[in-house]
């Protein structure tokens, strides 16, 4: 509830439309706020239109616009502080900008509530941001073992344990991952990049073949291949490239 340019072809997401797209209507005088959507019946006081709210503040980090996100989960936390949701959003946004100390901060405040997954997978990702996929793994092995049928966290600490060679831990992993999300992309791909580089090819050229679309085939076997030297060299702590940890360094969700 994103990488450095040297992985960047290995963590795509789908971009957001301008902001004025995003909440309606011709260019306002002022800055829209997310509560400008809340259906009439719903005030903003209950409990639905909190999580429309939220959601709409996520739309915008994941549409690159996190400093703004920012400012409205400010405005949030005016009308609903305590919220430790916000809390995890707003630690989200500081990763998007690689501010990892203020993220770190805010997410270790968050371990022992009812939000610990969530902040143990972020912990994951701001290890990830500096380079530590050591630490990274273990973060998001807690954040599984509090949430073990999270796909996200699972393909998190999949790709984690690939990325310092415990392939058959990350085959188990992002299997378990795939069978509970079948239909989820990035899991299927980061499976396919895994079977490739823990030398089962030809399980990954099966699970490739079974891609209709030949157009997202090719862009897949063209990730594999692109990722393929980089993910073979195991990286350890303290070492290898950093990224930034939204989007982590995974296989992208290729679509025609």
């Amino acid at each position: 509830m994103r990488i450095a340019p040297s992985l960047v072809l290995l963590a795509l997401l789908p971009g957001l439309a301008a902001c004025s797209s995003l909440f309606g209507g011709s260019a306002p005088r002022r800055e829209p706020s997310p509560a400008d959507q809340l259906p009439q019946a719903a005030p903003l006081t209950s409990e639905n239109s909190r999580d429309l709210y939220l959601g709409i503040v996520d739309k915008l980090r994941q549409g690159g616009k996190s400093r703004a996100a920012l400012a409205y989960l400010d405005d949030y936390d005016n009308r609903h502080p305590g919220d430790l949701r916000a809390q995890v959003l707003r630690a989200d946004a500081f990763l998007d900008i690689q501010d990892y100390d203020r993220a770190e901060a805010i997410y270790r405040e968050l371990l022992t509530g009812d939000q610990a997954a969530a902040a143990y997978d972020g912990l994951g990702r701001v290890a990830v941001g500096r380079g530590d996929w050591v630490k990274a793994r273990a973060q998001f092995h807690e954040a599984v073992r509090r949430e073990p049928i999270n796909v996200k966290y699972l393909n998190d600490l999949g790709f984690a344990e690939m990325r310092i060679a415990s392939y058959d831990e990350a085959l188990f992993t992002l299997r378990q991952a795939s069978e509970l999300a079948p239909t989820n992309i990035q899991v299927r791909n980061n499976l396919i990049l895994c079977l490739d580089v823990a030398g089962q090819g030809d399980a990954a050229k099966t699970m490739i073949g079974r891609i209709a679309d030949a157009k997202e085939r090719r862009a897949v076997e063209q990730m594999v291949r692109t990722a393929r030297t980089q993910i073979r060299t195991p990286t350890t702590a303290g070492a290898g490239p950093s990224a930034a940890p939204r989007r982590l360094a995974q296989a992208p969700e290729t679509q025609p």
